[in-house]
């Protein structure tokens, strides 16, 4: 992808393509906004990714931006937000009718760091109900009649789809990386407690992370520069990186052609010069999954007490059988559950020693047929059990010529080193 484009394939850019032609003066952010727009237009009837779009706030911002001097890591880059996240100028409903017409008094704290780098809200993308597993409306944008995933599925289908270049997506399983992988699109969960989740509305706060979708590695550093501070251009890795290649306790649980996509990966990042071994977590990985469905629904349930307590008859019957039995779960199950994850964080710490990152799966397969499920998020679960850096990259299709991906893991609070070594990665993939 080059940065200069026609007008009608502005919207194909990735934001730091676009970033650089709005600094050149090659491209406006009106422009690319209205690109954008016009994609939303031709794909949202077949997508449905959007709860709402804020034409005329997102051209209003644009303006104001090619009037500015700014030159934040953000300029002039359309920005979508999942409907946890909170806007003072548009409705909120967190996927769920109790909510909805809701209008928070204020903007989330990420929502308000993305405009001050000069980031521009293009919409509110749609989310799961409460971001748990009861799917809502949008499509997996390769083939309609399958899922996103979930629970950001509509950050997930607007970033695959080239109707926005970066969204926020959440994660307390698997909601960051299973749909990006699902849709094509790049995912980055960080490490837990990273992004400011000031303003987002909390499921699980021992697993909740605020991460995002993009369509290139780059992209998410300005995402993470715009959060945290840090530098928006990545310093390139000064050697070949090790590679912990790890399958899992879970490895015949995948598909074949996931297997087989992740041992080619594996092949062709040794042929590019990268020392890759097989690894062992040990363990006290094993627990990890178990563990975080025991959290989620122990912290879920108080979480959404109102909601249940007052709203129940308004809640789907998925998220009631979700949540309804661990309002009665022993705090001791809970406690054990914490530990689990404690112990299997360290392992992985300790695993990540000597590589700089582990290559795993990023789902079982490719996204199932139908929309009434969001599909597995046993490859994710562990990771973010663990509360450790995540990052999938589209690599291969399944048997159905829907995309498959892969999945780096890095040490906890190494979130930069996962960046430059996922975009070592992406460009040998």
């Amino acid at each position: 992808m080059t940065d200069a484009s026609r007008p009608d394939d502005d919207a194909m850019l990735t934001a730091s393509a676009a970033r650089r032609a709005i600094s050149r003066g090659d491209l406006t952010a009106e422009r690319y906004v209205c690109a954008c727009l016009e994609r939303i237009d031709a794909r949202e009837p077949e997508v449905e990714a959007w709860e709402v779009v804020d034409r005329e706030g997102a051209l209003a911002a644009a303006r104001q931006i090619d009037r500015s001097a700014g030159g934040g890591p953000l300029h002039g880059v359309p920005v979508g937000l999942k409907d946890i996240v909170e806007t003072a100028h548009l409705p909120t409903t967190y996927g769920s009718p109790i909510y909805a017409g809701h209008q928070p008094q204020a903007d989330a704290a990420c929502v308000t760091l993305v405009r001050r780098a000069g980031g521009i809200v293009l919409g509110k993308t749609v989310t799961t109900e409460f971001a748990v597993r009861h799917p809502n409306k949008t499509h997996n944008p390769v083939k309609r009649d399958h899922t996103p995933g979930g629970s950001s599925s509509g950050s997930a289908a607007a970033v695959a789809d080239a109707m926005v270049p970066l969204a926020f997506g959440t994660q307390t399983a698997g909601s960051i990386i299973r749909p990006a992988a699902f849709c094509g699109a790049v995912g980055y969960k960080p490490t837990i407690g990273q992004f400011s989740y000031v303003g987002v509305k909390l499921l699980a706060r021992s697993l909740d992370t605020l991460g995002g979708m993009a369509r290139s590695v780059d992209d998410l550093v300005l995402l993470r520069a715009a959060q945290m501070n840090t530098a928006p251009e990545l310093e390139e890795l000064m050697r070949s990186p090790s590679i912990g290649l790890y399958r899992s306790p879970f490895w015949e649980d995948a598909e074949p052609a996931a297997r087989d996509v992740l041992e080619s990966a594996a092949r062709q990042l040794a042929d590019a010069g990268a020392s890759v071994s097989d690894v062992d977590v040990g363990p006290a990985f094993a627990p990890l999954a178990d563990a975080n469905g025991t959290i989620m629904t122990y912290e879920g349930c108080r979480a959404l007490a109102h909601e249940l307590t007052h709203h129940g008859d308004l809640m789907s019957d998925v998220i009631q059988a979700v949540m309804r039995p661990a309002e009665s779960m022993p705090y001791a199950q809970y406690a054990t559950a914490l530990q689990e994850a404690a112990a299997g964080r360290q392992a992985i710490n300790d695993t990540l020693v000597d590589v700089d990152a582990l290559l795993v799966l990023s789902a079982p397969g490719e996204a199932p047929a139908g929309i009434g499920s969001t599909g597995d998020p046993l490859f994710n679960k562990t990771w973010t059990t663990a509360g450790v850096p995540c990052i999938t990259l589209p690599f291969g299709a399944g048997p159905g010529g829907l995309p498959l991906g892969v999945q780096l893991i890095g040490a906890t609070g190494a979130d930069e080193h996962l960046l430059r070594v996922a975009s070592w990665v992406e460009k040998r993939l």
